[in-house]
Formats: C-alpha cells, structure tokens, sequence
C-alpha cells in the first residue's frame, strides 16, 4: 500500500494533466485521473516491472480519457485558456529563468503549440502525449496501448505532420498580420 501511495504521489500531476490534455475539461480529467489510478491500483498485481508504473498509468489513463471523450463528445466543456495556464504554471522549470522577454515568448509559442494539438484527433492526441510528455519510446508506447509498433510510428508520423503542417499556416498567418509577407 505504501508503495502504491508514493506512486500515486509521484504521477498524480502528470497523469491529470495528461487527461487534462485530453478531455479539455478539469472536473472530467480529475475523474479520469482517479479512475486511472483506481484501476491501476486493482491491477497492479499484472505489473511485471515496476519501473514502468508512470508509462503503464499513463496508458490506462488515457484510454479512460479517451472512452470518456468519445461518450461525451457532445457535452464537452472546452477550458483551453485554463487548461493552457495549468500546463505552463505545471511546466514552468522549462522556461528560461530571468528573462522575461523570453519567457514571454516561449510561453506564447507554447499555447499555440496547446491549441494545434487540441485539434488532433484523440488517437493522435494520446501518441503526441505519450511520446513527448510522458518521453516514451515507440517500443513502450506499442507495449502499453498494446498496439503493433507500425501502428504506433504511423499514428506519430501522422500527428507530427499535421502539427507541423498547422504550426507552418499558424507562423504565416502571423507574419501576414505583421506586414512581414514579401
């Protein structure tokens, strides 16, 4: 039990703002959270290598997240602009210490990196959440969602286009209303 705890203690944050990241919504990722982490507690005699209770938590955490979104699609309520100042207030180490211009900036490009992965479909929310929130390998990704590791590269691949091709449109729109298009 006093294992299970400091696991919990350990992932709590990441595992909500994982399902935050999800479900756009606080109360449904703090349920999706619990839910994970109840299950998670349940099964955690299927755990074969305890270094990997945050990636296997995450799992189950996400596919909650994700049967949750798709039963509720219709009634989802959207708290981006709270969602993105949790995910910086969260992530704040990774802002450059005692320059506020910089600071300013990354935490700009930081909400529009936010808000094109919002409009990723869930599948490809959850990859883009594993591998670059979670730092999971491909490998561990195909071995928590239990998927064919083609799978996992493709649905990446996929999300990483799409991101890249939205962040491309996003930087020339704002070049055209800065006067800076040739």
């Amino acid at each position: 039990m006093e294992i299970f705890k400091n696991f919990y203690l350990k992932y709590y944050q990441k595992v909500f703002v994982t399902c935050l990241l999800i479900l756009k919504n606080t109360a449904l990722a703090e349920d999706a959270t619990q839910e994970a982490f109840i299950k998670a507690y349940l099964n955690i005699h299927t755990l074969k290598d305890p270094e990997k209770f945050g990636a296997w938590v995450a799992a189950i955490a996400t596919k909650h997240s994700i049967n949750v979104y798709n039963r509720n699609k219709r009634i989802l309520c959207i708290e981006e602009q709270k969602l993105s100042e949790q995910y910086l207030e969260m992530n704040n180490e990774r802002l450059y210490e005692n320059e506020p211009c910089s600071e300013y900036l990354v935490k700009e490009r930081t909400e529009e990196i936010l808000e094109v992965i919002y409009s990723l479909n869930p599948l490809l929310k959850q990859m883009i959440i594993l591998k670059y929130y979670w730092m999971l390998t491909d490998p561990e990704i195909a071995e928590m969602l239990k998927m064919p590791i083609g799978t996992v590269k493709s649905s990446l691949f996929r999300a990483r286009k799409i991101l890249a091709k939205k962040m491309k449109v996003k930087y020339q729109e704002e070049k055209l209303i800065k006067g800076e298009v040739n």
